[in-house]
Order: structure tokens, then sequence, then C-alpha cells
């Protein structure tokens, strides 16, 4: 019987980009941190040196771009199983962003720029599987521009809702808001009191909502009041939520 070696028994092995490619991380693992952050807490600051690739392990990040008059932008959403930092590929590289803790805790593994470009440089299957998570940062980016267009408010905060359904407690119908709701409502492209109208409107799709508590009871009547209006419709995990 083969034993997995005892690094690759440590919890940050459980990100799928470290569980992908286990004997590749296994030779780096002693140059990998693994750290602990609070609410509001900033893990990286747009314009720095992009020392690190960033993996979630576990709570949410914003990310965020501010102006030079004090207006923040923001840009993403990050929760487990997500990367960030990825400017860390390219060398002499600044973060495009800044990353802040939201929520509550957070996990995160730093994993060394150097290190990071001597390993895709070595494993093609790395490489590919860092570029499909890139690719699929860059398609969500463009579907939420589209939706800002082709959704109302309450449609995008029902998106927003439904993919917590596969995410949250095994798409229990029972869910927690993760983040603060001026948060939810800025990453949505709202005001917090066009949230709170939003919430009220979902009602009549079976949405109950009690703080950062809530109650989906008929989730297929939310996926077709939010799904018809998106071109992603038929070929999104949010339509699988049961």
């Amino acid at each position: 019987m083969v034993r997995p070696q005892p690094q690759l028994l440590h919890p940050m092995f459980l990100h799928p980009l470290l569980r992908a490619h286990p004997d590749v991380w296994a030779e780096v693992s002693s140059a990998l941190r693994k750290k602990n952050y609070e609410s509001n807490d900033r893990v990286i600051s747009h314009g720095d040196a992009a020392g690190n690739l960033w993996l979630v392990l576990s709570g949410w990040l914003k990310l965020t771009r501010q102006t030079p008059d004090g207006k923040e932008s923001i840009i993403g959403l990050c929760r487990e199983g997500d990367i960030l930092g990825e400017a860390a590929l390219f060398p002499n590289a600044s973060y495009p962003y800044t990353a802040e803790v939201v929520g509550g805790s957070a996990e995160l593994v730093a994993v060394p720029a150097t290190i990071l470009r001597d390993l895709v440089a070595q494993d093609s299957s790395l490489s590919v599987h860092i570029m499909a998570l890139l690719n699929e940062r860059t398609s969500q980016a463009q579907l939420k521009l589209e939706q800002m267009t082709t959704m109302s408010a309450a449609q995008r905060l029902g998106c927003f809702l439904l993919q917590l359904c596969n995410t949250q407690a095994n798409r229990t119908k029972t869910l927690q808001i993760p983040v603060e709701k001026h948060v939810l409502a800025s990453y949505l492209g709202m005001k917090p009191e066009t949230l709170s109208r939003s919430q009220q409107q979902l009602k009549s799709y079976g949405v109950s909502v009690a703080g950062h508590n809530l109650l989906i009871q008929d989730i297929e009547a939310l996926q077709k009041f939010v799904c018809d209006s998106c071109s992603e419709s038929g070929n999104c995990a949010a339509e699988t939520a049961s």
C-alpha cells in the first residue's frame, strides 16, 4: 500500500490547485505558508510587487480598486478554492487590486512567485490548470458585466444566492449570506437600499431573509426568474442547485 507523503496530509493540500498536482507541490511544500487573517485584514495591496500567488482555503475576500478621490470599486469576491494575486506568474509584476478579508476569518496559502514560475515552467499540466482557473475568472467577469445590463437588481441578487446553493452545506436551501450587506451591494452593482428592495422582491419567488440568514423555499421558481435573463442559461452550475 502506497502511503501519501506526510506533508500532503496538511489541510492546505485540500485546495484544488494543490490537490490536483500533489507530486509537484510536495517538492516545495516547505516553502508554502498557511496564513490566518481576520475580517478587514488586508492580504495584498494594489500596486505592490506581486511576491506571492494566494490560494483561499476558507473565508471570503473582496478584491477592490480605488480612485484618487477615494471611491472604492469591488471588482470581485474570492472564496474557498479560489486563487488571487495571479500577477505573481509574471516577473516584475504588481498586484492589480487590493484584497481584504470580509465576513469573518480566512485561511490562505502563500506560494512564492519565484517558486510558482519555476514549477509552471517545469510542469505543463500545472500551467494548463492555472490558465484554466484564470480563464474561468475572466469568463465570470465578462458574465457579470453582461448581467449589469440584462438583469434587474433582484435577478443579480437571485443569481448570487443560487451560486451560494452550490457552495454551502451541500446545496441546502437554508443559507447564510457570507459578507456584509454593503459589500454584497457594491459587488452586485447597487446601493444598499436597492439590495433591501431586491430582497423584498424575491419573496415572490420563495426567498425569505432575516439578517444574514436566508431560506429559499422554491429554487425552481428562483432559477426561472433569474436564468431566463442570462446567456449562460443551460450551462451554469447555479441551475443545478436543488
